[in-house]
């Protein structure tokens, strides 16, 4: 009978969540004004999940308001905002708004259990003016048909309603909170002295699911906040009448309008309109069916002498993937094949599909063949080998388990694909040229957020050989709102990058993005090197050269990169400015595969001839999406470097190819900078040898085998 009772309660519950996910369409978090996951105002104990990038643009009488969230895991969350006041000027009696820039951030610990809450800390506007500088603990109970999320804050959380630090148990230094950090010098250092400090306030509030909507929900919440001190720290311009708040209860509703695109409106503080557009999604659940590999293959077989080569040189080239060399070799029954592709960034599957489309060239041509070589190629040069068993290839029931224990994955060898017996003839030079519009930005200025302008770009490939490249990109000016760019020339150091306005300005309706010669090689076995010359960017031009040491089984490489540069004029055609200097780094790179992070560290020397190193940490995750953070400390003196301190930002990349029904290697991506220094600077130039041999070690390669034959 106990039995029978406990099975029926089972049963019920997963019927009545079954009941539940049919009339709520979408049960999941969502983000606040702020674009934190979160109620309204306030934040939650939530993530939007593993993968999630959002755009957040939010809109009230107080203020404008942008922020680019990005989760790289469940339970972590990092946001960058821009925030636009109507009231605070830039200099005291300017009509310029003034302009605020910050990153927040949230480690959560995740229950999707009805009974069990979630946890989060955060730490918002870190190492920022103070402006939304704040930190809370925060629990989040989900229910069937409603979130409750409660909180406690300190800093900007202070309010009326505030108590006793709950964390003075530990330290005296708790019970109180300076107005400025001991850290806050020139603005961008950690205010680690402020953080948990000082009297707290409680927060909360309830996201109530629409039935039978798609996706519609009601929010309803405490609001903590004194805004004349969050979000002015209570400045003499500050507008008393525009900042009142009438009403600590907050009310809005989240319109979902399709994936991707989501409105909440929202009344606050009990006087204020306030709405938002939130434009993202979660990629790990947004899927695009890919259409199904169906190769383009001759039906019937050339029986002319070295017809087999011929067809498979049509086959293989007929799906994209380029054929470079091939052999048989009788004794060992082993077809190699050198392949050279710009669709797949999965190597599993690049291969698997040049493996099946040979096996069904040489089972044309009547071939006894028990083992197939892909070897892969790239600017001339072959970074890895992967051998299948032909019957793992040509019988599609064999388990991936069994594929991957026998399949075999080795380095690169110095060229050896050039002494296969069949080499197609190329006719070199070629060339590769395609002319599309481009959008051209510059960001954060104080006295307007976005300018921009569009041009038309013609980027082209020549290449002499398959390792000797010419890579450029011509730039025909359509519009642009450039001229009204503030230059402000205030760097104590050369002028390295501070000068961009100038270029951006520089008054050639037609202009030289870049034009650089690259010669690939490799010295040696997991030895690769790149020799590069010409205008390697829009403010740079020179000599240099690329060396990396990345061995096959190991998760590390060592590099060198060093470059002889000189200042381009700012009309960005052939002419040069006198400042020219030698910077050089040594890296090291690391990637961590049970929590997918690549670290990346370089020391050396910048293009302000200051010398020190760069701390960049990234998490790239099975969809290929990337998201990290950097900084750089040199020995510029933050008094020299000039507000900020030091330099530092965020990035992600996107593979566009999630989008789309069939396979690309093009990427999409956001950098950005609070502000625009020359401390810390790097060149930036074509063709970095970093990514070019990304897939060239079997710890890279076998996080891809989802893609074989898929």
């Amino acid at each position: 009978m106990r039995v029978l009772f406990f099975s029926l309660f089972v049963y019920s519950n997963l019927v009545l969540s079954d009941y539940y996910d049919y009339i709520y369409k979408d049960r999941n978090p969502s983000l606040n004004s702020f674009g934190q996951t979160g109620l309204i105002q306030t934040p939650s104990a939530k993530t939007m999940g593993e993968d999630s990038i959002y755009l957040t643009l939010n809109n009230n009488s107080m203020w404008k308001y942008g922020a680019i969230s990005v989760s790289p895991y469940n339970w972590l969350e990092a946001s960058y905002f821009y925030y636009r006041p109507r009231d605070l000027n830039w200099v005291p009696g300017s009509n310029i708004n003034y302009l605020d820039k910050g990153f927040n951030a949230k480690i959560a610990f995740n229950s999707n259990k009805s009974n069990i809450p979630s946890f989060a800390i955060g730490i918002d506007d870190i190492g920022g003016t103070g402006y939304f500088s704040k930190e809370y603990l925060v629990s989040t109970l989900n229910q069937n048909r409603f979130n409750f999320t409660f909180g406690i804050g300190w800093g900007k959380f202070n309010n009326k309603s505030s108590f006793s630090n709950p964390l003075s148990f530990l330290g005296e230094q708790f019970e109180t909170r300076n107005k400025i950090s001991d850290n806050f010098d020139l603005g961008g250092n950690f205010a680690t002295d402020l953080w948990f400090k000082g009297d707290a306030s409680i927060f909360g509030g309830l996201e109530i699911y629409l039935p039978n909507t798609n996706g519609m929900k009601i929010k309803l919440e405490h609001d903590p906040f004194n805004y004349l001190d969050f979000s002015a720290i209570n400045r003499l311009d500050a507008d008393p009448k525009l900042r009142n708040k009438d009403s600590n209860i907050n009310i809005g509703i989240r319109i979902p309008v399709n994936e991707f695109l989501n409105i909440e409106a929202s009344f606050i503080k009990g006087n204020t309109f306030n709405i938002s557009f939130q434009i993202g999604a979660n990629f790990n659940k947004v899927k695009v069916k890919k259409d199904k590999f169906k190769p383009v293959v001759k039906n019937k077989p050339d029986n002319s002498e070295g017809g087999f080569y011929k067809d498979l040189l049509f086959n293989l080239n007929s799906n994209r993937l380029l054929l470079q060399t091939a052999d048989i070799n009788f004794d060992n029954k082993e077809l190699m094949v050198a392949i050279s592709n710009s669709d797949y960034r999965n190597q599993i599957r690049a291969s698997s599909y040049a493996a099946s489309i040979a096996s069904k060239t040489y089972e044309m041509h009547n071939l006894d063949i028990n083992k197939i070589t892909i070897s892969s190629i790239n600017v001339g040069i072959e970074t890895s080998k992967i051998s299948y068993y032909s019957d793992h290839i040509s019988k599609q029931n064999t388990p991936i388990e069994v594929i991957k224990h026998y399949s075999e994955i080795t380095s690169g060898d110095v060229n050896s694909f050039q002494d296969y017996k069949f080499k197609p003839t190329l006719k070199f030079p070629i060339l590769f040229n395609e002319i599309s519009p481009n959008i051209i930005s510059h960001i954060g200025s104080p006295e307007k957020f976005y300018f921009g302008g569009i041009v038309l770009q013609n980027v082209s490939e020549i290449l002499f050989r398959r390792n000797l490249i010419l890579s450029s990109q011509l730039n025909l000016d359509v519009t642009n709102n450039f001229d009204k760019t503030p230059y402000r020339p205030d760097s104590l150091l050369p002028r390295v990058r501070t000068d961009i306005v100038k270029y951006l300005q520089g008054g050639k309706d037609i202009y030289v993005e870049n034009m650089q010669l690259d010669y690939f090689f490799t010295p040696g076995k997991d030895i690769y090197s790149k020799i590069s010359g010409g205008l390697f960017e829009r403010m740079y031009g020179g000599l240099g050269m690329e060396l990396i040491y990345k061995p096959h089984k190991k998760n590390y490489y060592l590099g060198l990169e060093a470059f002889h540069i000189k200042k381009r004029d700012f009309n960005a055609l052939f002419d040069f400015l006198e400042y020219e200097t030698k910077t050089s780094h040594l890296f090291f790179n690391y990637f961590y595969e049970p929590l997918d992070i690549n670290l990346n560290l370089s020391y050396g020397k910048y293009l302000a001839e200051d010398v020190g190193y760069t701390f960049d940490l990234s998490r790239i995750s099975k969809l290929g999406i990337r998201s990290g953070f950097f900084f750089t400390r040199t020995d510029v003196p933050a008094l020299i470097f000039g507000e900020g301190s030091f330099d530092k930002g965020f990035y992600f990349q996107i593979p566009l190819d999630i989008f789309s029904k069939k396979y690309n290697s093009s990427y999409t991506g956001v950098k950005l900078k609070p502000l625009t220094r020359d401390g810390g600077q790097k060149l930036e130039h074509q063709k970095s040898l970093q990514g070019l041999i990304y897939n060239s070690t079997s710890y890279e390669i076998n996080r891809q085998w989802s893609g074989f034959l898929d």
